[in-house]
């Protein structure tokens, strides 16, 4: 059995009003968790912060990357801060006294993923500066932040730093640094001499011989665009993926192999380049917190022509496509008991958020009949949710 991330699954939009006063919680990419009124969870998408938060993302083998599953989520809309009054849940237009400018904040995006296989925790936590001191949805999700994140399954580890802006509640702004270490399970960590080698399923199963734990890095930049008019949430969240490994050589001719199978991103990811995914989500937003839609993602390998091998054809087969429907899941009722465990100004643990992705693969080398057949979708099942440590 082969572990394999789930890309964060970015899926959560906010309302964008400027009406002063309250506004409801809402639901990359993670990919994935806003508010009623707002996408979240790692489709981030997270989330962004797909991460919507991002949704990450990030995006999982069961046990890889949510922003696959990222992951249905994307920056959440934040709670008021007043856990006693109920006029603010139900949209009191009574005005808010300024926004906490300086607090300590965390994410976090369990998300399991289906064809292929994988099951990963994502965490973000650390230092968030307000940098608007306006308690409108446009500007009062307005930070800009300094985090560490964590992307754990059973397959590798990832840790490092994150910086992360948000100017205003339309566009998210996010580079991560991580450092990678994959742990010889789950038939990982395999690398080839080309991108025309076979990475199938079945294949990848027969070579466990060829797996070994390595150590490498890995930069996620990100950019999320998300409106939302009446009823109707749209965002694009295109996140770039460079990474560098310490991979084997051929005993032959002592090259260096050049790509690697990313159960994350399920691709052969160059060694020393870069991989672009694009996630579009489109949803419908109920008032009881049930959010539909739906979801198409592209994801894309930049190869040099220098990483195949001499004599073979540069013409790269390895990109993908998926398309289907979304549901994001996070009762009001629920919502709201949550937000009002403490009596602290601010919340403790807010916005759960249930997410569901099914998709099915429109272009892939393996997953449209050749190896897997078209029918069988791709699955992402995950829960998110975030908080305040402080104050």
């Amino acid at each position: 059995m082969r572990i394999v991330p789930v890309p964060w699954i970015p899926l959560l939009v906010a309302l964008f009003d400027t009406t002063e006063g309250s506004a409801e919680p809402a639901a990359d990419a993670p990919g994935v968790a806003n508010e009623p009124r707002r996408m979240e969870g790692p489709l981030a998408v997270p989330a962004p912060g797909e991460v919507v938060t991002e949704a990450p993302a990030t995006t999982p083998e069961v046990g890889n990357d949510a922003s696959a599953a990222t992951a249905v989520a994307a920056p959440a809309a934040e709670p008021d801060g007043d856990d006693d009054d109920d006029d603010d849940d139900r949209g009191s237009s009574r005005r808010r006294p300024g926004l906490q400018r300086h607090r300590f904040v965390y994410k976090n995006l369990t998300a399991a993923r289906y064809n292929p296989l994988g099951l990963v925790n994502e965490f973000q936590f650390g230092y968030r500066l307000q940098l608007v001191d306006k308690n409108t949805t446009l500007f009062k999700e307005s930070y800009f932040a300094l985090k560490a994140h964590t992307f754990l399954n059973p397959a590798f580890g990832r840790v490092g730093p994150m910086i992360e802006l948000q100017p205003l509640a339309l566009l998210n702004l996010h580079a991560i640094y991580n450092a990678v270490g994959y742990f010889k399970t789950f038939d990982q960590l395999q690398t080839f001499q080309s991108p025309a080698a076979t990475y199938s399923d079945t294949s990848l199963e027969k070579t466990t011989d060829r797996r070994y734990p390595g150590m490498g890095h890995m930069v996620t930049l990100s950019a999320l665009v998300q409106a939302k008019v009446g009823r109707v949430a749209v965002r694009d969240n295109v996140k770039g993926y460079w990474t560098s490994f310490d991979v084997k050589r051929d005993a032959q001719t002592g090259r260096a192999d050049t790509v690697y199978y990313d159960q994350t991103l399920d691709i052969l990811q160059p060694n020393k380049g870069w991989v672009l995914t694009n996630d579009l989500d489109a949803l419908y937003l109920f008032d009881f917190g049930l959010k539909l839609g739906a979801r198409y993602t592209l994801t894309h390998a930049f190869y040099r022509d220098s990483m195949y091998l001499p004599g073979e054809g540069t013409k790269n087969r390895n990109n993908t496509q998926r398309v289907g429907p979304a549901i994001l899941y996070s009762p009001p009722k629920w919502r709201a008991k949550a937000a009002r465990r403490t009596k602290l100004s601010r919340k403790r643990w807010y916005n759960p958020t249930a997410f569901l992705l099914a998709q099915w693969w429109v272009q892939h080398r393996w997953r449209t009949g050749t190896d897997v057949s078209a029918g069988v979708p791709y699955l992402v099942l995950g829960f998110t949710f975030e908080g305040d440590f402080h104050p």
